[in-house]
């Protein structure tokens, strides 16, 4: 089935009439609510539609899913081309007046998926009840990610089941959630349909459609490795890496083809959209509703820009060149992650996630290109549409990706580094899990694997990884005389926060500017027994005057846009 993706996504809630707005939504003189009373959904085109119509409101709170992670995380600053109210974000001092306070659209969201999920008539006879088992399980795991958006962007929810439908239940007085009881309430209703495969609609409009929906279980292992729960966390994780057979490739990475650095191959530019596991899709109509990331991030004037010390980081990395993936010799050495900037050995420059771009004929601007990479040029948009550079042609951002391969890679990582077995998530990032890997007693400590949990069968899955480090740091870092290795420590609990650091670090090079950095940092924060203080550092460490910024954060109360 190819059908465009605005035929769905445009005219989806007119279909079934799910057409309520945020305005109308909270408006107590509206009578749209959603669906006729007594009008169930009893087949899979009524819940198909009600699915893709949920997808369509989603796309309004795609920019702010990105802007909310990475304004207030470590890998970006602002300039003063931002606006006050991103500005105010970023510095952690929210005002009332803050055009990103309204939390309208989440509440639209979720309102829209209460009406549909009160319709769905699960209890159907006949063939289509998996069918609508799976469109039930999509949508709830759609309110329940927007849900955890809403409280790790407000700090707290309004936690509403059932629809807003009158006058009397949109006055109805809803307790304020605060995230770690909504954490725990979404653990509870994920757990029953876990298992639960999402609904495949063919390809639309370019995309494939697995990907439009939020997978259960990839979000309870989120929330899961959130309250320290490692080991179902990890067997989470786990369980989807083996049903999708998703792989860490080198064919994603960043690597030079010989030691001479005459030729590199680039294969991490596009990896955010080549690797998506769940996005956020945008019609390929230029007059529709777009995220405006390429403006914000690769433009005459950006508002966001790559955090020098992650600049500086990237580039004082050591690189291990190796000539091919079969050779046991390092051949070369050099400076640089090749995932941020590469530099040929005659000293010009081409952008990985950054790079300097000529504004004119004596300045140069950093600029962050993950967004104008993976977006699509389009002859319909004009330079009004794009505040792009002379040279560049208008491009249409046509998805947000809120998970990809790498995430569940290094956040399976983190959570059986947490469950005592660090060389296990070492390996993830330097030698990639394979059946080579996990019977080399060298890369992996045998003890580690003697408990002999599911979540630990990576030697007889037959998937092909690699090391997501080897992306960007060569191909030669899987060797042991690369000397990147777990230092010897005097403590299990010393290596363990060793390799913690490492993967966070990791996570930087692999997921950078993709709206997770916040939740990253403060989901490994509560890892660590001293927490907040270790999102504390990080975090201001990206400010003119860290302490300042930390005093401001030295209040869990300034963490939320609020």
């Amino acid at each position: 089935m190819k059908t465009p993706l605005l035929k769905y996504i445009a005219s989806g809630l007119a279909a079934l009439a799910l057409t309520a707005s945020c305005s109308d939504m909270l408006d107590t003189k509206s009578t749209v609510h959603g669906f006729d009373e007594g009008e169930s959904l009893t087949s899979p085109n009524d819940s198909l539609y009600s699915a893709m119509g949920i997808l369509s409101q989603m796309q309004k709170i795609g920019e702010r899913y990105v802007l909310f992670g990475e304004l207030r995380g470590d890998l970006v600053t602002v300039t003063s081309d931002a606006s006050y109210s991103m500005q105010e974000i970023a510095e952690f001092n929210v005002n009332a007046d803050n055009a990103y306070r309204s939390r309208l659209d989440f509440y639209s969201i979720i309102n829209n998926c209460n009406y549909a999920l009160r319709r769905i008539d699960t209890e159907a006879t006949g063939k289509p009840v998996e069918a609508l088992q799976r469109e039930a399980a999509a949508i709830l795991a759609m309110r329940d990610w927007t849900y955890l958006q809403m409280g790790l962007a407000f700090g707290s929810v309004k936690f509403i089941t059932e629809p807003i439908l009158s006058l009397e239940e949109s006055l109805a007085s809803y307790p304020d959630m605060a995230l770690d009881n909504l954490v725990e309430r979404l653990i509870e209703e994920l757990e029953p349909i876990a298992e639960v495969i999402t609904p495949n609609y063919g390809n639309i409009d370019g995309f494939d459609s697995r990907r439009f929906f939020v997978q259960p279980l990839l979000l309870l292992a989120d929330l899961h490795l959130y309250r320290n729960n490692y080991p179902r966390a990890a067997e989470l994780y786990y369980r989807f890496i083996a049903r999708e057979r998703i792989t860490v490739s080198p064919n994603n990475g960043n690597y030079w083809a010989s030691s001479s650095r005459d030729q590199v191959r680039k294969g991490n530019t596009n990896a955010y959209t080549n690797e998506a596991c769940m996005l956020i899709p945008y019609s390929s109509d230029a007059s529709r509703l777009h995220p405006d990331l390429v403006n914000l991030t690769y433009s005459t004037a950006p508002v966001l820009r790559p955090a020098q010390w992650f600049v500086d980081d990237m580039n004082g990395a050591t690189y291990y060149q190796a000539d091919n993936l079969n050779v046991n010799v390092i051949a070369g050495t050099g400076q640089g992650d090749l995932r941020g900037m590469l530099v040929f050995r005659k000293g010009n420059e081409e952008a990985g996630l950054f790079g300097n771009v000529a504004v004119d004929k004596t300045a140069s601007l950093m600029s962050i290109t993950k967004f104008y990479a993976n977006a699509e040029e389009n002859s319909s948009l004009t330079s009004n549409d794009n505040k792009l550079f002379a040279t560049s042609a208008p491009r249409l951002v046509r998805q947000v990706v809120t998970c990809r391969v790498p995430h569940v890679y290094l956040r399976y990582a983190e959570a059986v580094n947490r469950c005592g077995k660090p060389t296990l998530a070492f390996a993830v990032l330097k030698h990639g899990l394979n059946r080579n890997v996990m019977t080399d007693s060298v890369a992996i400590a045998p003890a580690e694997l003697e408990s002999g949990e599911e979540w630990l069968n990576f030697a007889t899955l037959g998937l092909d990884n690699y090391g997501t480090a080897m992306r960007g740091r060569g191909l030669g870092i899987r060797l042991p005389d690369s000397g990147y290795v777990i230092p010897q420590f005097a403590t299990r609990e010393e290596t363990i926060e060793w390799v913690e650091n490492e993967i966070v670090r990791e996570m930087a090079a692999e997921t950078a500017f993709e709206g997770n950095r916040f939740f990253d940092l403060l989901r490994v924060s509560h890892h660590r027994t001293n927490h907040p203080a270790y999102m504390v550092e990080k975090i201001a460490a990206r400010a003119a005057d860290p302490a300042r910024l930390a005093a401001r954060l030295a209040d869990p109360s300034n963490w939320w846009i609020k």
